[in-house]
């Protein structure tokens, strides 16, 4: 029997790239959710975290043995949808891997953090993440995976078109004193396909292996794009912000560094 997996949210950026690499794999079943513009394929069905309530039936239909969740939106509505999923899931057996953040330790930006640290956010969007994530391991145990990034790029991510749009104007907003990892859709995607066909459990930190500032790594991307270089228009946000792997399961075809990732994007 095929295993029959619910992408949430598999119009987005890293949704897509999911939805993409795991579908090259004939013995899943694979199904996605869009919000708003209507899919032509038919495994495609329409979910908006507006009507929560709706999980209900969306899993009813799917009947997965894997939840990944990457949406987006209200945070109060995506935290009842993931209650609906844990208790569903609880009930009926099954796995979620849950596509966290790096800003779960904005509440510590002095140094990089690794899969075991502790969770300490300032941000609304940081502390929304750790409530999903507690959440989803106390009701799921095991059965819960998270997958936390840092900054996210696509070959057509909003991050690069905002790259496009300031080296055509000439001006582009950038962060200076601020160190970071990156990681791309593709790696993203690609490391979930092997943790499905592995049957990993626990924590993953998904990014480049090396952490540079953001300023420097703007300044390669584009010089790799061919595109002239605008006037940075500096914002001073002194600090680190880097989720770094630590284990020792990862194949080294799973690890990226920042001169790999910006051949990927401009591939």
């Amino acid at each position: 029997m095929k295993k029959r997996i619910l992408i949430l949210g598999a119009t987005g950026t890293v949704g897509t790239a999911i939805y993409r690499q795991l579908s090259q794999e004939k013995d899943w079943e694979i199904w996605g959710t869009y919000c708003s513009s209507k899919q032509k394929d038919s495994s495609m069905l329409r979910f908006s975290v507006e009507m929560p309530d709706k999980i209900h039936s969306l899993l009813g239909q799917v009947r997965p043995d894997l939840v990944i969740s990457s949406l987006r939106g209200n945070f109060d509505r995506q935290l009842t949808v993931h209650e609906s999923i844990a208790g569903y899931l609880s009930a009926n057996g099954g796995k979620i891997i849950f596509i966290s953040t790096a800003n779960v330790f904005d509440g510590n930006c002095k140094k990089k953090h690794y899969e075991n640290d502790p969770t300490n956010s300032d941000s609304e969007y940081g502390r929304f993440k750790i409530q999903c994530e507690d959440l989803l391991r106390e009701r799921l145990g095991s059965r819960t995976v998270i997958i936390r990034i840092p900054f996210v790029w696509g070959k057509n991510s909003p991050r690069i078109q905002e790259i496009r749009k300031g080296c055509e104007k000439g001006e582009l907003e950038v962060y200076t004193d601020f160190f970071s990892n990156h990681v791309a859709d593709l790696q993203i995607a690609k490391t979930l396909r092997w943790i499905i066909e592995e049957d990993k459990e626990g924590i993953f930190h998904v990014g480049t292996s090396d952490v540079i500032e953001y300023q420097d790594f703007i300044q390669k991307l584009i010089c790799a794009m061919g595109g002239k270089k605008p006037c940075f228009v500096c914002q001073k946000e002194p600090g680190v912000m880097a989720v770094l792997n630590s284990r020792d399961d990862l194949p080294n075809s799973l690890k990226w560094d920042s001169e790999r990732l910006i051949a990927y994007l401009n591939s």
